[in-house]
C-alpha cells in the first residue's frame, strides 16, 4: 500500500533525472560478459504477483512473499528447497494459503532473514498497524504480534537484523511511514520516518531519538528518524553497528540516508534503544536543490534501495527522470559507511527504466534490477504512465568493479520476453481510483544464491488477464517469478553460478511430492511423484509428456489435501504488442476418487473474487474441455493438443517455462467453488520451440547427467485411455515434425537423462 505526501500526488513516481548529457553524473562503461539467466521458474500457478521479496539462507533454502491486497487480508509465503527450482506455500498456511499468523494483512509484506536463517514477516493491516512474525522452523509455526506499530496509522515497512534470535545482543529493526503523523511548522504536512526494534522477532518498542530537533514534531516524536522524507526505502545495518535507511526527500526530487548508531541498555523486552540521525544527500550532482525545491527535474524514485558489499562499501540506487526526458536508472557508492558518497553514476541505457533494486556481493561486486520500458516517450509524456504501447521487459546491469574510478557496468535482459503490455500507473494507491495499470507494483527483487548467483524475482503479466477502463486495458497481475543466474561473473569472488536452461525435456528428482499445509509436510505418495516432462509434436498438436513414480493406482491420498489427482503441464505463449501480452495454457489428467481418468486443456481464466473465502486467485484452472490422453501404470501420462487450441499457433513459437506440476483438490477443477488446487510436486521449467524437432540445447554450465531414480521415462502401450474430439482443424497449420511413433519413444529415452534436480 502507498500512502503518499500531498506534494506528491501529482507526480506519482516521483522519479528524476534525464539524458546523461544533461547531468553533471557519471557513465559506467561496459565490458563484454554479463550475467546469464535461466528459465523463469512459475511460484504460483494460480496466485498472483505484486512487490515479490526474495530472501536466499545459508543452505540456498529460498522464500518469496506478494501481499494479495488490504481487502483480502491476505500476503502469501513461498519457499524453495531445491535451489530455485520450485516453490511451495510453506507450511504454515491456513485456508488458501494465508500464513497462520494475525487474521490481518496483506498490504505490504517484507521478509528478511537473521545470521542464523530464521524467517521474520512484516504484513501491513490496511494501515491500521503491522503484523509481525518470526519463525525458526522454515515457516512451519511462527511466533507473532498483531499490533507491532506504536505509531499508527502506517505505511511502508523494511527489516535489518543483528546477530541472530537468541544471542544476547539481537536485534531486528524496522523502518516504516507514520501516516500524517508530522506536525513540524517547518515541514509541508506528511508523513514522518520512525524507527523500532525487537528483541524476540515479533514485539517491537520504539528507537527512541536521543535528540529529536523542531522537525521531529507530532505522532512519531518519540521515535522519530527524519521529516525529511517522501517514501521510504529498505535499510542496512554496517559492519559498525550504524542502521542506514534509504529514502527520497519532501520534495520527491532528492535521494537521503539517514544514518543513526541504535545504543541499546537493559535486556530483552525490557531494554531500551536509542539513536541520534542525520540525514545525507545523495543526489545532489543529479537533482540540485535550491530553497527545499528541485530545480528543473520531477524527482527521485519509489523506492530508493541500499545495500553493503563484504568489504562494508555502500550503494544506492533511484531512478531518475528530467521533466522532458525518460527514465534513467543511477547508482552511487559510499566507501565509508554513508557519511559520503561519489558521483550518480548511469548505469541504464536506452528506453525508459525504473522501480529499480540493488544487491551487493563481494568487494565492489554489485547488481540492480529494474523493469524496462522499450520506448521513451508517448504524445511528449515520458512516465511510464504515459507509455500506452510499450512493452516492459527486465533488465539487470552488474559491476565487479563498482568501488573504481570508472566502474564497468553489464546490462542485459534477463526475462526471456517482454512481461507486459501498456502503461503502468505509477500513482500508488491513487491507481485503484484513476483505474490505471498497477499490476507490477512499485519495485521488484534481487538476491545472491550461494554460488554467488543472481536470484531475481519480478512480476510477468503474460497471462491474456486484464480489464478495460479509463486508461486503456488495465492488466491483472500475472504470477510472480523467479530467475536464477546460471552464467557470467559471480557475486561472490572465487564462485561461480551454476545452472542450465533446458529446452523439450527434464528430469525431476524423485521423492519430493509434499503437501505442505497444517503446519507439516506430508508425503503425498508415488502417484503424484514427478520424474519427467517433456513435449514434442505430431502432424496434429502438441504431444505432452508427464512421468510420476508409479500410477498403479490414481487414488490419491487425502492426507495431502483432498481426493481428486491433478497431472498438469503449463506454458506461456508471448503475444507482442496485445493487451494481456500472452496466454498461460495447459493440458492435464484428472481423476476424481481414483476413477478413470478425464483428459483436458485450456487457458487460465481469470477468477472472480469469492467473498466467503475473501481470496482473489488471478489463475484458475478448468478441466472441462475434452481432450485425447492415455497413462499407463509405470507412470507416463500422454496428452495430445491440437494446435488449434492454441491461438496463432505457428512454426517457430516458442512456449515459455513449460512446467509439470501435480496437485490435488475437492471434487474437480470443472465447477470448483474456491478454484483452489494444492501444489504437490513441480519440475523446473524449459522452453520448446514449434515446429522443430524436440533436442536438447548444450547448457550455459554443463552439468554431469545422471539417470533420475524410477528409470529413463520409457515404456509400453498404454493400458488406459481417454478419447474425445479436440476442437477446430487440427492439421491446418502444418505444424507436426512428423516423427515416427517408435523414433519419439527413443528420443524421450534420450532427452529424460538430460537433467536431475538437487536433493533437498
Amino acid at each position: 500500500m502507498r500512502v503518499r505526501r500531498i506534494p506528491l500526488i501529482l507526480s506519482g513516481l516521483a522519479l528524476a533525472g534525464a539524458a546523461a548529457a544533461a547531468f553533471p553524473a557519471g557513465a559506467a562503461t561496459t565490458t563484454a560478459t554479463g550475467p546469464v539467466f535461466g528459465h523463469e521458474v512459475i511460484i504460483d500457478h494460480q496466485r498472483s504477483g505484486f512487490e515479490p521479496d526474495i530472501v536466499v539462507d545459508s543452505k540456498d533454502n529460498m522464500y518469496s512473499s506478494v501481499p494479495n491486497g488490504s481487502s483480502q487480508a491476505h500476503s502469501f509465503i513461498w519457499n524453495s528447497r531445491d535451489r530455485g527450482e520450485s516453490f511451495q506455500l510453506i507450511p504454515g498456511q491456513f485456508g488458501v494459503g494465508k500464513p497462520l499468523t494475525c487474521p490481518q494483512g496483506g498490504g505490504d509484506t517484507e521478509l528478511a532473514k537473521d545470521a542464523g536463517d530464521n524467517l521474520y514477516l512484516s504484513d501491513l493491516q490496511n494501515l491500521s498497524n503491522l503484523s509481525n512474525a518470526v519463525s525458526t522452523d522454515g515457516g512451519k509455526t511462527f511466533n507473532f504480534s498483531c499490533t507491532s506499530a506504536p505509531n499508527t496509522p502506517v505505511d511502508r515497512m523494511w527489516y535489518a537484523s543483528h546477530g541472530k534470535l537468541g544471542d544476547p545482543d539481537f536485534a531486528i529493526y524496522e523502518e516504516y511511514d507514520a501516516v500524517l503523523s508530522n506536525t513540524s511548522p517547518n515541514s509541508p504536512i506528511g508523513n514522518q520516518l520512525v524507527e523500532i526494534v525487537s528483541h524476540d522477532g515479533a514485539n517491537f518498542t520504539p528507537v527512541i531519538n536521543s535528540n529529536p530537533g523542531p522537525d521531529c514534531l507530532g505522532g512519531g516524536v518519540v521515535n522519530c528518524v527524519t521529516n525529511e522524507e517522501g517514501l521510504p526505502g529498505n535499510q542496512i545495518m554496517t559492519k559498525n553497528g550504524d542502521l542506514v535507511i534509504a529514502h527520497s526527500g519532501q520534495n520527491g526530487s532528492s535521494v537521503y540516508v539517514s544514518i543513526g548508531h541504535p545504543t541499546t541498555t537493559g535486556t530483552g523486552q525490557a531494554s531500551v534503544t536509542q539513536a541520534a540521525w542525520k540525514d545525507v544527500l545523495i543526489n545532489g550532482d543529479v537533482c540540485p536543490v535550491k530553497n527545499g525545491n528541485a530545480t528543473g527535474i520531477c524527482g527521485a524514485t519509489n523506492f530508493p534501495t541500499i545495500q553493503q558489499d563484504t568489504a562494508g562499501n555502500l550503494y544506492i540506487v533511484n531512478s531518475a527522470q528530467e521533466a522532458k526526458g525518460p527514465c534513467i536508472v543511477y547508482v552511487n557508492v559510499s566507501k565509508d559507511g554513508g557519511k559520503t558518497w561519489g558521483p550518480s553514476v548511469r548505469v541504464s541505457k536506452d528506453g525508459s527504466n525504473a522501480f529499480p533494486w540493488l544487491t551487493a556481493g563481494s568487494d565492489g561486486r554489485v547488481a540492480v534490477a529494474w523493469y524496462h520500458a522499450n520506448e521513451e516517450s508517448e504524445k511528449n509524456g515520458f512516465a511510464f504512465d504515459n507509455l500506452a504501447h510499450a512493452e516492459f521487459s527486465v533488465q539487470v546491469a552488474q559491476s565487479i568493479d563498482a568501488t573504481a574510478p570508472t566502474p564497468h557496468y553489464n546490462v542485459v535482459t534477463a526475462s526471456e520476453h517482454p512481461i507486459k503490455y501498456g502503461p503502468i500507473c505509477t500513482a500508488g494507491t491513487t491507481c485503484t481510483v484513476s483505474m490505471g495499470d498497477r499490476s507490477l507494483g512499485d519495485y521488484l527483487n534481487l538476491g545472491v544464491d550461494q554460488d554467488g548467483g543472481l536470484a531475481l524475482v519480478y512480476v510477468d503479466d503474460t497471462s491474456n488477464s486484464y480489464t478495460t477502463g479509463p486508461t486503456g486495458a488495465v492488466a491483472e497481475n500475472g504470477p510472480p517469478v523467479y530467475q536464477k543466474q546460471i552464467g557470467g561473473p559471480s557475486m561472490i569472488a572465487g564462485k561461480t553460478p551454476h545452472g542450465a536452461s533446458p529446452y523439450d525435456a527434464v528430469s525431476d528428482f524423485s521423492g519430493d511430492a509434499i503437501y505442505s499445509a497444517n503446519s507439516l509436510r506430508t508425503p503425498a505418495g508415488d502417484n503424484l511423484d514427478l520424474t519427467a516432462a517433456n513435449v514434442t509434436e505430431d502432424a496434429k498438436g502438441l504431444v505432452i509428456t508427464m512421468k510420476v513414480k508409479s500410477l498403479e493406482s490414481l487414488q490419491v491420498d487425502p492426507t495431502a489435501g483432498g481426493t481428486t489427482g491433478e497431472w498438469i503441464t503449463r506454458f506461456t505463449t508471448y503475444n507482442p504488442a496485445t493487451p494481456g501480452n500472452g496466454h498461460i495454457y495447459y493440458a492435464g489428467m484428472e481423476s476424481i476418487a481414483g476413477q478413470a481418468p478425464r483428459f483436458f486443456d485450456g487457458d487460465v481464466a481469470q477468477a472472480l473474487e469469492n467473498a466467503g473465502a475473501q481470496v482473489q486467485l488471478s489463475m484458475v484452472f478448468d478441466s472441462a474441455k475434452t481432450i485425447t490422453g492415455a497413462y499407463k501404470p509405470n507412470g507416463t501420462i500422454t496428452l495430445h493438443v491440437p494446435f488449434a487450441d492454441i491461438a496463432g499457433a505457428k512454426s517457430g513459437q516458442r512456449l515459455y517455462s513449460a512446467t509439470g506440476f501435480t496437485a490435488t483438490t475437492i471434487a474437480t477443477l470443472s465447477g470448483n467453488p474456491e478454484g483452489v488446487f494444492n501444489l504437490i510436486d513441480s519440475t523446473e521449467p524449459f522452453d520448446h520451440v514449434m515446429g522443430r524437432a524436440a533436442t536438447p540445447v548444450t547448457p550455459v554450465t554443463p552439468v554431469t547427467p545422471v539417470t533420475p531414480p524410477g528409470g529413463s521415462g520409457g515404456g509400453t502401450p498404454p493400458s488406459s485411455s481417454g478419447s474425445g474430439a479436440g476442437n477446430g482443424n487440427l492439421a491446418a497449420t502444418g505444424l507436426g515434425v512428423g516423427i515416427p511413433a517408435a523414433g519419439v519413444l527413443a528420443l524421450l529415452l534420450a532427452l529424460l537423462v538430460a537433467r536431475r534436480r538437487r536433493s533437498a
